[in-house]
């Protein structure tokens, strides 16, 4: 009596669980069968066709239900922007799965290499379409600016190789490589004669973008809810041509600091810089009358401390060109930097710290821990190249207020350096 109770029970647990929309797949053959015929039905223009090195990454995805939630709730603000660009190149929409694979559609994402952005762009790629990158501004997190790059340069990659799943294997891992693949699979074109070929980096995007593009249109399927944004979508635009902070925007408008973060990631310290040009700021609407009604406020002279350090000092040395070779109409323009720092507030102070350098530091990276230029350091040590050695010590003066906290990074590993350098 206990065994047919104990049946009847698995039967209707599981006519349960095919009635509430979960896939109970039996062996790996029935689910990538399954997979296979979603895929199909798709009908993707870049041949994103199942292919069972997605499995994993499907797999991966079904394992984190909330991850998928903040990916579809990102997904909803910002692929209208990314198919808006791909459709003004001429391109597929669907190439906006690998934006969603490479950063899980975070503009403030930057992987080991120093890639950035919604499409994790490598610096020579933003070199290549001259897109701005420096001390605080990086133009590949702007979703609309690296959407556009990041469409003409998939024209140029398919015009080569005439393939999607090539010219998503060579923004992985750059034409040169792939082209040696090539040559080792006896000059084929076909992407999986490839794949055996390819570097695991390089390889895997595919298959992670097939995966992307799975989850984005069957989550409900697996019974994984929908979502939106985080952060309030609808804004205004505003034009700030001066140094000003979005803290000190924060605290005038009521704006919290991560709603400005998530509009503007561009400013990589949470500082807009001077710009003869400007730059375009973006204020949740129901905000951005505040920022008008108390412009005042907003624009009161910045101290130093709230921008880290002073603000000529901390610009990049083509900045400090723009203002003082081009003739800017500013307070600074046209002196020289000893006049400069005499003018200074004199709320802000510096102290020495001392750095010794680890196996693997370079110059850019110790002057981005302690939101310094590499200037400043090569200044400080009296350096006439960018290399630094091993066991070398450095002197770097910073804010007095945290000097705490910036001994600590001498006694970070690696890992925690590469965390810091995420937050800023």
């Amino acid at each position: 009596m206990g065994i047919l109770n104990k049946g009847k029970f698995l039967i209707i647990l599981f006519i349960g669980l095919l009635g509430s929309g979960n896939v109970i797949a039996t062996n790996t053959t029935e689910a990538d069968d399954l997979y296979k015929t979603r895929m199909a039905a798709l009908k993707s223009t870049i041949d994103l066709a199942y292919h069972p090195s997605a499995k994993p990454f499907i797999e991966e995805y079904l394992s984190n239900p909330e991850k998928v939630r903040e990916l579809i709730g990102r997904s909803k603000y910002y692929f209208p922007l990314i198919e808006r660009a791909l459709r003004s190149k001429g391109l597929p929409s669907d190439l906006k799965y690998l934006a969603a694979t490479a950063s899980m559609l975070d503009p403030s994402a930057v992987s080991i290499n120093g890639a950035s952005g919604i499409w994790m762009m490598t610096f020579p790629v933003s070199k290549m379409y001259k897109l701005k990158v420096n001390t605080y501004v990086d133009e590949r997190r702007d979703p609309i600016k690296s959407s556009n790059v990041a469409s003409q340069h998939f024209r140029d990659l398919y015009s080569i190789y005439k393939s999607w799943p090539l010219a998503i294997a060579s923004y992985g891992c750059s034409p040169v490589t792939l082209n040696k693949c090539i040559h080792n699979s006896n000059n084929s074109l076909y992407f999986w004669d490839i794949y055996p070929h390819m570097p695991t980096f390089c390889k895997d995007l595919y298959s992670r973008v097939i995966a992307t593009a799975y989850i984005l249109n069957y989550y409900k399927e697996h019974g994984i809810k929908t979502a939106e944004p985080k952060f309030e979508v609808v804004f205004d635009t505003v034009m700030v041509n001066k140094w000003l902070s979005l803290q000190q925007i924060s605290s005038v408008t009521g704006s919290t600091l991560e709603e400005l973060r998530e509009l503007n990631p561009i400013f990589r310290k949470d500082i807009i810089p001077f710009s003869l040009e400007g730059y375009y700021l973006k204020i949740p609407r129901s905000k951005a009358a505040n920022f008008y009604l108390l412009k005042d406020t907003v624009y009161r002279p910045l101290n130093p401390i709230e921008i880290q350090p002073s603000t000529i000092q901390k610009a990049d040395e083509a900045l400090i060109d723009s203002i003082n070779g081009k003739g800017v109409a500013s307070a600074g323009a046209g002196k020289s930097k000893a006049e400069l720092k005499a003018k200074e507030p004199t709320g802000f102070s510096k102290r020495k710290v001392t750095y010794i350098v680890k196996k693997g530091d370079n110059l850019g990276d110790i002057a981005d821990w302690f939101d310094v230029t590499q200037a400043e350091i090569k200044s400080w040590n009296k350096l006439k190249k960018n290399k630094v050695n091993a066991k070398q010590k450095l002197i770097i003066w910073v804010e007095g207020n945290k000097t705490g906290y910036y001994k600590k990074i001498n006694k970070m590993n690696a890992s925690q350096k590469k965390k810091l350098k995420r937050k800023d």
